[in-house]
């Protein structure tokens, strides 16, 4: 079901028949979780580091961010064989890494990347077969610098809570490739900026006009929707259901709220919309659980109680679901795992083959 447009258009053009559909769909989380498998095939299995996911438009090569060596690797993701270094091994900076990235076109990536406080997007052009070198960006945009507090700084025993911090941040361009969108910086950072893009040339960051979280909440995941819309999800504490996360819609530069529904998931990690025809696609769930497990779902648009509402569907489960880009309709690639990770390219129009 089409979520392209969803906060503008969702009440008004969708003809009498597939409201009818929509109200009709009684899915169940239990049910979706059993449903046979997709055809899954397993791309790159010798990157235990995979962290985040990109491709350009036309879907024809999947880059795959190594945070262990702070490279990104470039995969044909039909002929996984082929494969080469997009931007060499090694931080541009000492002490800087990359958290983040995003097709701007087919032949510049631009890499969200932290160096102690201190956060910026870095711009490197792409050359089929030839390695971007880390250190000498084409474009270097300060995105902001999180303030020390007063007293000693944190020590070892908040690396967690910095590293959980840090997966959450996300770079993230819009379908017309005219703004981009930086996510989930930890706090007192915003939780959204948006930026211009013209040609290869990224403008500054602001939070003017962008929508702004509730005291407390964090983002953990961001997508920009067919319509340009800003997609957020996060949890709600307001909410009756307060583990569960919420999607949200906005369409920029408003900052006012579209939709705020209950995706009823305990968890989402990354999204991503499908270009060709408006799904939307998210890895989550939670581990060990039966109704809702770590894997690929889709997010449906239904009515309840004559209610725009979201139905989320199972469609793989994968376990350590953390990060999902889509190619086409029929090719979503995810990684999961946990020690060691694995980047598939998921076929939901076809079932899993028997042995």
């Amino acid at each position: 079901m089409v979520f392209s447009g969803v906060g503008r258009r969702f009440a008004q053009d969708v003809p009498a028949t597939v409201w009818l559909a929509l109200a009709c769909v009684l899915w169940c989380r239990f049910a979706a979780a059993a449903a046979p498998q997709p055809q899954r095939t397993d791309l790159v299995t010798d990157i235990p580091g995979a962290g985040d996911l990109a491709a350009p438009a036309n879907g024809q090569t999947l880059y795959v961010l190594d945070t262990t060596r702070g490279e990104v690797v470039a995969v044909d993701p039909f002929e996984p064989t082929k494969r080469w270094s997009a931007v060499a091994a090694g931080p541009a900076a000492v002490g800087a890494v990359t958290l983040s990235m995003a097709c701007i076109d087919t032949s510049m990536i631009a890499l969200l990347c932290r160096s102690q406080d201190a956060w910026s997007l870095q711009t490197h052009r792409l050359q089929p077969g030839t390695a971007a070198e880390p250190g000498k960006p084409v474009q270097t945009v300060s995105v902001a610098a999180a303030p020390r507090g007063p007293g000693p700084a944190p020590v070892a025993a908040s690396n967690a809570v910095r590293q959980d911090a840090d997966e959450r941040a996300c770079l993230i361009v819009s379908p017309s490739r005219d703004w981009l969108g930086v996510c989930g910086l930890p706090a007192p950072l915003p939780a959204v900026l948006r930026a211009p893009i013209a040609g290869a040339r990224i403008g500054g960051l602001s939070s003017r006009a962008c929508p702004a979280l509730a005291p407390g909440q964090r983002l953990s995941a961001a997508t920009i929707s067919t319509a340009e819309e800003f997609v957020l999800f996060a949890t709600d504490p307001a909410a009756r259901t307060p583990a569960s996360f919420f999607v949200s819609f906005y369409l920029p530069p408003d900052p006012r709220q579209l939709l705020h529904l209950d995706t009823s998931l305990p968890q989402v990690r990354d999204a991503a919309f499908c270009r060709t025809d408006g799904t939307l696609w998210v890895a989550g769930g939670e581990a060990g659980s039966d109704t809702s497990p770590e894997g690929l779902w889709r997010i449906d648009a239904i009515l309840r109680n004559g209610r725009q509402a979201v139905q989320p569907v199972c469609v793989a489960r994968l376990n350590g679901a953390r990060s999902v880009v889509c190619l086409s309709d029929k090719a979503i690639i995810v990684i999961h795992g946990r020690e060691a990770r694995t980047v598939s390219r998921i076929d939901p129009t076809q079932p899993a083959s028997t042995p």
